[in-house]
């Protein structure tokens, strides 16, 4: 099976996402399918950033409403967890961004690539003549 037989990600989203998730999916695949070359091999990926971006924006309600600490019912003063999940959700999305090509980084990491390979190509009439 080559790159070209596998499908394409279906724009509607898994039924078990819901909710932000389930927005960031509606939002994200559309734009990936047109201009980047995602296909079914990349759909974990793209699930983990959904998954991920409700992660952050339920963790952002949670320090919205909570602050960032709080006091116990001992008058302890403990740090809201949401912080930690908010972090570590905002590198899950950074790192699926650039693996699938949605960072400037990495758009130009793929061009470069791309003019890479237009540099290398080899002039095969020169080296074995050819031609008329």
């Amino acid at each position: 099976m080559s790159i070209k037989e596998i499908k394409k990600i279906s724009e509607s989203p898994p039924t078990y996402l819901g909710g932000k998730a389930r927005y960031m999916w509606q939002r994200v695949v559309p734009i990936l399918n047109k201009q980047l070359s995602v296909n079914d091999l990349d759909r974990t990926l793209i699930e983990s950033l959904c998954v991920n971006y409700q992660i952050f924006r339920d963790s952002y309600n949670s320090i919205k409403e909570n602050g960032t600490q709080y006091f116990t019912e001992n008058g302890l003063i403990k740090s809201n967890t949401a912080v930690a999940d908010i972090d570590r959700a905002s590198k899950n999305i950074k790192a699926a961004c650039d693996s699938l090509g949605m960072t400037p980084k990495s758009r130009s990491e793929l061009l470069s690539l791309v003019d890479d390979e237009d540099e290398e190509e080899i002039d095969w009439t020169s080296k074995f003549g050819g031609g008329g």
